[in-house]
């Protein structure tokens, strides 16, 4: 996973991008309230599917790598939430997203996002991103900072005045974000390998197609 926020003055850290964009940290807010604060109506087979999905994780998946992480966890997410809707919405994997913002060229690698589409499978206007680290969260690859590097080019790039939605995944925590304007929307902590824990990420992950369409 490369991703380079391409500035030699700007290092590729949290508080060095907060401060350079102005950014302002909300801890507790309405709009992430009305993200998170939300539950559906899940068939056997998707609780099932969920229990075992928490139980593999907290029996191995502190031992996955990231392709592991991807294929084992992150794929069966994908089809719990259903997120594709035909011609509006599509989870794109490993793509990348750039703009120029002042005097700072971002660009990133970005995990997974879900975007509208142009064509068969090629993104644009991307709604939300997510960035996942099997490593700890001080390592030189912060995923938190790589996610809101995608956040703000998103915000550039979409240019409608509309939140930009974000999770970022470490170890088995998964803390969910909101780019809205300069204030920057941070969740607590999910932990996947707790299945009540992680019921409520899929809830709040099939969530954000009613927040968008």
């Amino acid at each position: 996973m490369k991703n380079e926020f391409k500035n030699p003055k700007l290092p590729f850290e949290m508080d060095i991008i907060l401060d350079a964009f102005q950014l302002e940290t909300v801890l507790k807010s309405a709009l992430l309230d009305n993200w998170t604060n939300c539950e559906y109506t899940l068939s056997d087979y998707d609780k099932n599917t969920i229990d075992k999905l928490s139980k593999n994780y907290e029996r191995e998946g502190d031992y996955w790598n990231e392709e592991e992480l991807k294929v084992r966890f992150i794929a069966i997410i994908l089809q719990l939430i259903d997120i594709d809707e035909p011609g509006r919405m599509k989870a794109f994997l490993e793509r990348n997203i750039s703009t120029k913002i002042g005097d700072y060229l971002i660009s990133v690698n970005v995990d997974l996002m879900f975007a509208s589409q142009i064509g068969k499978n090629t993104p644009t206007h991307p709604y939300f991103f997510l960035q996942e680290l099997k490593k700890g969260k001080k390592s030189a690859n912060d995923p938190e900072a790589q996610m809101l590097a995608a956040m703000l080019a998103s915000q550039k790039l979409n240019n409608d005045g509309k939140p930009i939605y974000g999770a970022y995944q470490v170890g088995r925590n998964w803390i969910f974000t909101i780019l809205e304007g300069k204030n920057y929307h941070i969740s607590e902590q999910y932990d996947v390998a707790k299945p009540e824990k992680l019921t409520e990420i899929i809830y709040i992950l099939k969530r954000i197609k009613d927040l968008v369409l």
